[in-house]
C-alpha cells in the first residue's frame, strides 16, 4: 500500500500548497492590497491563513460520514472535489467579490481536505502497525509536502514578477489535483472488514458523531481532554502568530513576495524530510504526551527568534527562524496526524481524530481574526505599536509547551 500511496499524496501537495495558510495569505496580501482597504485585506489575510485550521470545524460530519463505510472511495470523491475548489481561484476577479470568491473557496477546500485527514488516519491506522507507524506515514507526508513546497515557491516568483498571471497556476494545480484522486483509487484497506467489525462492536456504529459525542469523549478519558486543553492553547498561538507574521513581513519589514513564501512555506517544508525520520523514531519509542513534551520547545524556540527579528528589523534573522520552523512543523505534522491513536481503540480512532481537528477549527475559528484585530487595535491607536501583539501568540505557545511537560511528568 505504501508504494501506492507516494504519488497520489505527492500530485494532490500541489494543490494543497496553494491553499496552505501562508502561501495564500502572501496571495491574497499581494493581489488586493493595491486595490482594497488595508484593514479590510488584513482580515481576509487573517481568514485565509487560519482556514486551514477552521475548516477542521466540520470533521465531525466526515468522520460520522465515513464510520462503517468503505473508506478509499470516498477519499478519491474528496480528493477530487477539494481541486475543484482551489481551481475556482484561478476566476476570482482583481475587486471585492473576488476577495470574497477567495475567501470561500480557499474555506470550502479546506473543509474537504479536513474531510481528506480525517479519512486517511483511518486507513494509515489499519495498513501500518503502532510500532512502525509514522516513519511509514513520514515518508507518504514527506511526498506530500514536496509538492507543496515547489508549487509554493512557483507562486511566490509569480507573484513578483506577473502578479496577474499568478492566480492561473491554482487552475494546474486544480487538474494536478484531480490525477491524483484518479491514481489514489489503486490503494486498499488491509484488513478492512476487521476495521469495519470493531467501529461496529463500539456499538456506535449508528450513532452519528456531533458535538454531543465530542463532549462524552472528552468527559470520559480526562487524559485526552488534558491533552485537548493544551493542544489548544499550544496550536492557537502558532496559528495566531502566522497571519501577524505574512502582515508584518509586508508592512514593517517589506519583503518579496518570493522570500515571505521561502520563510514561511518552502524552506519549512523542505527541510521537512530531513528532521522527520528523528521526530518519527521518537514518536515510535513511546506515549504521544512524551513525545509533545519535547517537540513542543522546537516551535517555541521558532517564534522567539523570528519575533525579534521583526521587532528588531533583522531580516538575516529570519533565516534560522525558518529552519527551526521545520523543525517544529517535522514533529508537529506526525503528532497531529497520529497522537489520537495512543488514546483510542481501533473502533473509535475516526472519533478520537474527529474530537481533535473539530477542536483545531475552533481556535482556527478564533486565534487567527482575534490576533488580527489586536494588531489592527494597537496599531490605529499609534503606528507602530501593532507589532507589540505578537505576545499574545508566544505567551500562548510557551504556556503549551509547559502543560506538556506536567502532563509527563504527571505520567512518571
Amino acid at each position: 500500500m505504501f508504494s501506492r500511496e507516494r504519488l497520489p499524496w505527492a500530485l494532490i501537495g500541489v494543490p494543497l500548497g496553494l491553499v496552505e495558510g501562508a502561501t495564500v495569505a502572501v496571495f491574497v496580501k499581494k493581489g488586493y492590497a493595491p486595490i482594497l482597504p488595508a484593514a479590510t485585506v488584513n482580515l481576509a489575510v487573517a481568514l485565509v491563513a487560519g482556514a486551514p485550521s477552521m475548516a477542521n470545524i466540520v470533521s465531525f460530519i466526515w468522520a460520522n460520514l465515513a464510520h462503517g463505510r468503505s473508506r478509499v472511495g470516498l477519499l478519491v470523491a474528496l480528493q477530487a472535489l477539494f481541486a475543484v475548489c482551489v481551481g475556482l481561484i484561478a476566476f476570482a476577479p482583481r475587486a471585492h467579490g473576488g476577495l470574497v470568491l477567495t475567501i470561500l473557496a480557499v474555506i470550502f477546500a479546506r473543509m474537504l481536505w479536513a474531510g481528506v485527514v480525517t479519512v486517511r488516519a483511518t486507513i494509515w491506522t489499519a495498513n501500518y502497525p503502532r510500532h512502525v507507524m509514522a516513519r511509514m506515514t513520514g515518508r507518504i507526508v514527506v511526498y506530500n509536502e514536496v509538492g507543496m513546497a515547489a508549487v509554493a515557491l512557483a507562486t511566490g516568483w509569480l507573484l513578483d514578477r506577473r502578479a496577474d498571471l499568478a492566480r492561473w497556476i491554482y487552475l494546474l494545480a486544480a487538474l494536478t489535483g484531480l490525477v491524483a484522486a484518479w491514481r489514489y483509487r489503486a490503494v486498499r484497506v488491509r484488513r478492512e472488514f476487521q476495521l469495519l467489525a470493531a467501529e461496529a462492536g463500539e456499538g456506535i456504529g449508528m450513532t452519528p458523531f456531533s458535538f454531543r459525542m465530542l463532549r462524552e469523549i472528552l468527559r470520559e478519558d480526562p487524559a485526552f481532554r488534558r491533552y485537548m486543553f493544551w493542544m489548544s492553547m499550544y496550536g492557537a498561538g502558532n496559528l495566531m502568530v502566522s497571519s501577524q507574521m505574512v502582515v508584518l513581513f509586508t508592512d514593517r519589514l517589506h519583503l518579496s513576495s518570493t522570500t515571505q513564501v521561502m520563510l514561511l512555506t518552502a524552506l519549512p517544508l523542505l527541510l521537512m524530510p530531513v528532521f522527520l525520520p528523528a521526530w518519527a523514531r521518537l514518536f515510535d519509542g513511546g506515549h504521544v504526551i512524551d513525545y509533545r513534551a519535547r517537540q513542543c520547545w522546537s516551535l517555541v524556540i521558532a517564534i522567539a527568534i523570528m519575533c525579534m527579528a521583526v521587532v528588531w528589523r533583522l531580516p538575516w534573522l529570519l533565516w534560522p527562524g525558518s529552519i527551526m520552523l521545520g523543525v517544529s512543523y517535522a514533529g508537529a505534522n506526525l503528532g497531529w496526524n497520529l497522537g489520537h491513536n495512543d488514546f483510542a481503540t481501533l473502533g473509535r480512532a475516526q472519533h478520537y481524530m474527529g474530537v481533535h481537528v473539530t477542536l483545531t477549527g475552533v481556535r482556527g475559528l478564533l486565534a487567527p481574526p482575534l490576533g488580527m484585530l489586536c494588531y489592527e487595535w494597537l496599531e490605529s491607536a499609534q503606528i507602530g505599536l501593532g507589532i507589540a501583539a505578537l505576545l499574545i501568540p508566544f505567551t500562548m505557545v510557551t504556556a503549551g509547551a509547559i502543560g506538556f511537560v506536567r502532563m509527563r511528568a504527571a505520567r512518571q
